[in-house]
């Protein structure tokens, strides 16, 4: 059987595993990318090995020599990873429970263990998916199994799953050798890594914050005033800046703003966080103790591999070693707000580090929280928005289906969106268009996305644009990389696949700016296309990701959706040629219907929400 038959017959099994069970195979190799393969090629034989890899760039090599490869980390179906999707949810809810429902961990008369999500997080769904798709090993035969990685989950997946293997030299350790997205190595710089310039940051609130708590309270004997925490990023950023000048409000936070000026200094409260850990290193070890006593939640996945050991493993790995400054901060954002208390909390997502510590003591103080939601959330599993006593969803759409049944939703816009309420539409031009990409990228929060889709997607839109160019079409491309993306991997990507085809590629350029000068725009499921078609920007959904989505990411509402590069190219040419299918997502019903109001009194209405929540009304204000 050539090995082109052989790829047709493993595709046959796509509606459930990738690699149909009962294939047979020599050898498997478990390689990261291109730089681990010199250490394959004398053991390799196109037409008898299997290669499963992380990388982009090798897997269209392997498939060029006509050998047969996949993702590592894609190797289940959708159906399969979504039923999993909310069975690891499940558990990322109960894991810090007892079995009363108690929270495990307690310091001070404060539950703390939610706060541990963003920390946890990657740890816990990296290893999930790793099992379910390594798991597939089991359904197929083969005679050696070599592993050539840098990451530990998949030697400790392999481990578990008590499999024999042997280990072949990596060819070095740099986290930016393939084409696919590095979550360890950016988890580490945004979230676990505290370089100098973090330390300098924390010092600089923490001189600003003792000496400002100290003035405040000072002042506090002759005025008081009602102080509000907020959780600062693109929805709450002008909301923050309306209330610190709102007569009677203080404003904290869990870090300066990103406002410029030397001023801010002066006015801002970020909480500071301070003190000698090593005071809490007892407090820590038994909090460890109580968790490996009393944890309760089991993950039992679909296949019936029971991983709750190796969860409570990484999970126990990773808040091990950052407790004892956990309970630090959790120290001083409990006296800071016994000296500063707040009547309310504003937060955008029940993630981040000192925002939800802030949360936690806001929950056992009684104070209220408002949450208004950051972008569109679309996965029914997901809950990382679901924990306030009211939340602002923008819509009707977002609250009927990802906070379906519950009773404390309101409806009172995107505040950022006021910004393209009145704005006239861009004149566009079809005959010689500037076509801009918003890059896709990796989510770890969803078992069905895997590392390579931002270039597997990038693929599929270039070759579409490279096709319509061949045909002498004239247009000029602008690929916009995400806030998360590592720019010079997409300028690599480009010159190797499709040299000069792209014009420019931007990364810290504001999104608005960008769109400016759009004439077309193709993106992943985000909340830009809903800025882009507020413009009168044609935009089109380019799905080539394995996600479930709500709508209008579903491939059955309003919004142009392509699977593949052939649709991609011909909707392109639809555009150029004036034709109505773009017409229903430009219309403002449409995009009111998805992301709320358009009339420019968003952050007006989110105002008056929280003035009344300070004077006790949670009802919300009529139109």
């Amino acid at each position: 059987m050539s090995s082109l038959d052989r790829r047709q017959e493993f595709e046959l099994g796509c509606d459930g595993n990738v690699i149909v069970p009962g294939s047979s195979f020599r050898n498997v190799f478990i390689v990261d990318s291109r730089a681990g393969w010199s250490s394959v090629v004398p053991n390799f034989e196109p037409a008898l090995d299997l290669i499963l890899t992380y990388d982009f760039g090798l897997l269209r090599d392997v498939l060029a020599l006509g050998g047969v490869a996949y993702y590592v980390d894609h190797l289940c179906s959708q159906s399969v990873m979504q039923e999993n999707n909310f069975l690891m949810y499940r558990f990322f809810h109960d894991w810090h429970l007892d079995e009363e429902g108690k929270d495990i961990f307690r310091y001070n008369g404060v539950d703390f263990g939610f706060s541990f999500r963003i920390l946890i997080w990657n740890d816990f769904t990296f290893y999930v998916r790793s099992r379910m798709c390594l798991e597939q090993l089991r359904g197929f035969s083969y005679q050696k199994l070599f592993v050539c990685s840098n990451n530990d989950v998949i030697e400790s997946v392999l481990q578990d799953m008590a499999l024999t293997w042997s280990r072949l030299a990596t060819g070095g350790r740099s986290s930016l050798d393939g084409y696919f997205f590095p979550i360890h190595r950016w988890m580490n710089e945004r979230v676990h890594v505290r370089r100098i310039r973090h330390r300098v940051r924390d010092a600089v609130i923490t001189v600003q914050g003792i000496l400002m708590s100290a003035w405040d309270s000072v002042a506090g004997c002759f005025r008081q005033r009602d102080r509000v925490f907020v959780q600062e990023y693109h929805p709450t950023r002008k909301l923050m800046q309306c209330l610190s000048k709102m007569p009677g409000v203080q404003v904290l936070q869990g870090h300066f703003s990103a406002s410029k000026g030397a001023m801010k200094f002066l006015r801002e409260r970020p909480i500071p966080v301070y003190g000698n850990v090593g005071r809490y290193r007892g407090a820590a070890s038994s909090l460890i103790c109580s968790y490996r006593k009393k944890r309760t939640a089991r993950l039992v996945l679909t296949n019936g591999v029971d991983v709750t050991d190796a969860v409570n493993r990484a999970i126990e790995t990773r808040i091990s070693s950052s407790l004892p400054e956990t309970l630090r901060a959790l120290d001083c954002v409990i006296r800071y707000l016994d000296r500063h208390p707040i009547r309310l909390e504003v937060l955008i997502a029940n993630l981040g580090q000192v925002a939800m510590l802030v949360d936690c003591v806001a929950k056992a103080r009684g104070v209220p929280s408002y949450l208004i939601i950051n972008g569109l959330l679309c996965s029914a599993f997901l809950d990382e928005g679901k924990y306030a006593d009211v939340i602002n969803s923008y819509s009707e759409s977002v609250r009927d289906h990802y906070f379906r049944g519950m009773k404390n939703v309101i409806c009172l816009g995107d505040p950022r969106m006021d910004d393209y309420a009145m704005v006239p539409r861009r004149s566009i031009n079809r005959e010689n268009p500037v076509i801009t990409i918003g890059a896709s990228g990796f989510s770890n929060t969803d078992l069905n996305s895997y590392l390579a889709v931002e270039f597997e997607f990038l693929n599929d839109v270039l070759e579409a644009i490279c096709r319509l160019r061949s045909r002498g079409t004239g247009v000029r491309v602008v690929l916009k990389v995400r806030a998360n993306g590592y720019k010079e991997l997409y300028r690599r990507f480009c010159d190797e696949y499709f040299e000069g085809l792209v014009d420019s590629i931007l990364d810290q350029v504001p999104m608005r700016a960008v769109l400016d000068e759009t004439d077309f725009y193709v993106s992943i499921y985000s909340q830009t296309l809903f800025e882009a078609s507020c413009l009168g920007i044609p935009c089109v959904y380019h799905k080539n990701d394995r996600q479930i989505l709500d709508a209008p990411f579903d491939g059955r509402s309003e919004l142009v959706t392509t699977h593949s590069a052939d649709e991609l190219e011909a909707a392109i040419s639809d555009f150029m040629r004036g034709d109505d299918r773009y017409d229903a997502f430009l219309d403002r019903g449409t995009m009111e219907r998805y992301i709320g109001p358009l009339d420019g009194e968003n952050l007006k209405r989110n105002l008056k929400f929280i003035e009344g929540l300070l004077n006790g009304d949670r009802k919300e204000p009529s139109a």
